[in-house]
């Protein structure tokens, strides 16, 4: 992204090569050696998204049960709805910053500027249209807040594409169209990937993926201990579909802070090795059984607040079928 710091990054990933270099990762736990086991999903009549196995709120993944048995959806929150319309205004930014350059009518950074901001109600509508759309209505105050913060993650994009634009045109003025993109727009955001051969879903989207083999996870709330087995994942599929190694992971975290509407980033970095590997197709394999089976697995002895089904355990506001 516009805020990631190349430098920082080639640093980062040297550390991470030499340690990806003196670990190694097992060729059978590579997504291409989707036929065999324990790539090889137990079945491919049930896909999975990322998302569904890598966000472990649940320990006995009761989640998933409740999700795809019977078919419960966690009751909307802010958590959920910022995450929803960070992501649109960070694709919708990167967007309309191609399609400007490409226009020709762009030759700095003042004037991406210029032209950018007009945009962002539109943007901020569409965030906040998808959120909607993917979850519930949403109250006229959480609208503002998020809205609001929109704004603020939005300009501040914009703000470091005009800056990397114009280093772009400084360092290489001589440079096309099409080369000034490759050097100053950050790498594909949303790849689409089948995740189908390794038993996830056929449409995944990966958040980022850079030029390092590298994949990282956009997340917008806590950090939490679970949250590179989202990149593992992703790293799994495109290696199955792609037949090339990702190695290296990386989540970033984005807050809003409203007192100073300026958003604050923390990353986190890791190599994508076996130990994450085998892990996530435990729970790959975990959360086959549990739909296969249609059987309640039960409450963990300690269910976290912040677990997004939290209050439909705790209310019991369902009927588990019977089993005969």
């Amino acid at each position: 992204m516009f805020f990631l710091d190349r430098l920082d990054l080639d640093r980062r990933f040297k550390l991470l090569r030499r340690e990806l270099e003196a670990r190694g990762v097992n060729e059978e736990l590579r997504g291409w050696c989707f036929d065999s086991p324990p790539v090889e999903p137990p079945s491919r009549s049930v896909l999975l998204s990322v998302s569904e196995l890598a966000g472990r709120y649940c320990q006995t993944m009761r989640d998933i049960y409740l999700r795809r048995v019977l078919n419960i959806r966690p009751p909307p929150s802010i958590k959920m709805a910022r995450g929803i319309v960070l992501h649109v205004v960070n694709r919708e930014s990167l967007s309309a910053v191609k399609r400007l350059l490409f226009s020709s009518e762009v030759l700095s950074g003042s004037d991406l500027v210029e032209d950018l901001l007009p945009l962002s109600r539109e943007i901020i509508d569409k965030s906040i249209f998808e959120a909607e759309n993917l979850l519930a209505k949403l109250d006229a105050d959480v609208k503002n807040q998020l809205r609001t913060e929109a704004l603020a993650f939005f300009r501040f994009l914009a703000v470091q594409a005009a800056a990397r634009v114009d280093q772009a045109v400084s360092k290489y003025p001589h440079s096309n169209v099409d080369s000034l993109i490759s050097i100053a727009v950050p790498p594909v955001v949303e790849r689409k990937v089948d995740g189908s051969l390794v038993g996830l879903s056929r449409e995944l989207s990966v958040d980022i993926y850079t030029p390092f083999n590298a994949i990282a996870d956009l997340k917008t709330g806590e950090v939490r201990e679970f949250h590179p087995y989202a990149a593992t994942g992703y790293a799994l599929a495109m290696e199955a579909e792609e037949g090339v190694p990702v190695d290296f992971g990386f989540v970033i975290y984005v807050q809003v802070n409203l007192s100073k509407m300026v958003p604050s980033f923390k990353l986190r970095y890791f190599v994508i090795g076996d130990e994450l590997r085998r892990e996530f197709l435990e729970l790959r394999d975990e959360a086959f059984e549990v739909v296969s089976l249609g059987r309640d697995p039960g409450r963990p002895s300690k269910c976290p607040s912040y677990c997004p089904y939290y209050a439909v355990c705790e209310r019991g506001i369902f009927e588990a079928p019977s089993h005969k």
